[in-house]
């Protein structure tokens, strides 16, 4: 059984008042929104009910997303009320708290509307459900941001335009989303996403980040607010977020199986015979990440002016790209595993990898 997420905007009053002729503010009758949908059809009556009843079934699980106004929930409350009358059993509301506060509306309304999709998104995934995002309601920002939040959480996303009769799909795509500068400073985003940072605390932690990643890092942080704090952005709040689950789906998967190489062969032979003077502790440190069964090889790479030990990338086949330093220099290292695919990769990362830097 589908689950459709589906934004709600107020397109049943807008039709309904130019239909019934009424007057700007003028409110509605008890059922007359329902005598409206049975006499021009749940098609006409609402682009909520259009797009379901071509996407969704009686059977599927219907969630309604609607913004914490008057019209928003009263729309939304009369689509749910027709959809009853029609054998639709299982439809649920849910309030998105967004802010009808211009000033707020980027800092926390995004944020809200973020966090509740991927929240349903992950609650239907857990139970083994497809998840389908009906993107046709609501106003143009949650439909630009629900739409990405499909993208990067590999979630089909549909939306029918006004004048169309199908609706139109945005398919996952066959990537994975870098999620490699959120690793990277990892303890940065931990640390920002828990609670808005004073301007000042965050430019601080800011300047132990090489200017180029500084400025990509800048780019997920909205400004600071009237009282100088700081927060990720929406786009921010959902990358940070995809690497929870991400993280939470490792948890539920198998370990990368072990390789089939001597652990004494997985070294280059630059590093094992010390031929590029790398950082100090590079040959030592090498030895203990081939002690890791799933690692077939590590690489010395190019040298980088710093001293900062840390992940850079991994990659979806299985590749972990890090720097190893010392009080001088750094060394790029890549470390090819047998993981496949970006959580087994992460797991691997997370448990094995990671440690060996501390």
């Amino acid at each position: 059984m589908p689950t459709i997420i589906t934004t709600t905007g107020t397109s049943l009053l807008s039709n309904a008042s130019r239909e019934l002729n009424k007057q700007r503010g003028e409110s509605f009758a008890d059922n007359e929104l329902q005598n409206y949908f049975k006499n021009v059809g749940a098609e006409k009556a609402s682009a909520e009910t259009k797009s379901l009843l071509k996407i969704a079934s009686p059977e599927d699980e219907v969630v309604l997303l609607y913004t914490k106004t008057h019209n928003g929930e009263l729309c939304a409350r009369e689509v749910y009320r027709y959809l009853k009358s029609k054998k639709w059993s299982n439809i649920r509301l849910r309030e998105l708290p967004l802010e009808e506060n211009e000033a707020q509306f980027e800092r926390r309304g995004l944020r809200e509307l973020v966090n509740i999709l991927i929240e349903e998104i992950t609650k239907a995934q857990r139970e083994n459900q497809e998840v389908i995002i009906n993107a046709t309601g609501g106003f143009k920002a949650e439909i630009a941001y629900t739409t990405i939040v499909g993208m990067i959480f590999q979630v089909p996303v549909k939306y029918i335009y006004q004048f169309f009769q199908e609706p139109v799909t945005f398919p996952t795509l066959p990537i994975s989303w870098n999620v490699n500068l959120l690793l990277e400073y990892e303890d940065f985003f931990a640390w920002i996403d828990e609670e808005p940072r004073k301007d000042v605390e965050v430019e601080q932690r800011l300047k132990a980040i090489p200017k180029l990643e500084r400025n990509q890092v800048q780019q997920l942080l909205l400004p600071a607010d009237e009282n100088d704090e700081i927060m990720l952005s929406a786009a921010g709040d959902i990358l940070w977020k995809r690497v929870a689950q991400q993280r939470e789906l490792a948890e539920l998967i198998e370990d990368a199986p072990p390789s089939e190489i001597p652990n004494a062969d997985k070294i280059a032979s630059s590093i094992a015979e010390d031929k590029h003077h790398f950082p100090k502790g590079t040959r030592e440190f090498a030895k203990k990440v081939a002690q890791v069964e799933a690692v077939e090889e590590i690489i010395g790479g190019h040298f980088e002016n710093t001293t900062m030990k840390r992940i850079k990338k991994i990659d979806d086949d299985g590749s972990i790209r890090l720097l190893w330093a010392d009080n001088e220099k750094a060394v790029n290292i890549t470390i090819r595993t047998t993981a496949r695919g970006q959580a087994q990769t992460l797991k691997l990362r997370d448990r094995y990898i990671r440690p060996l830097l501390k």
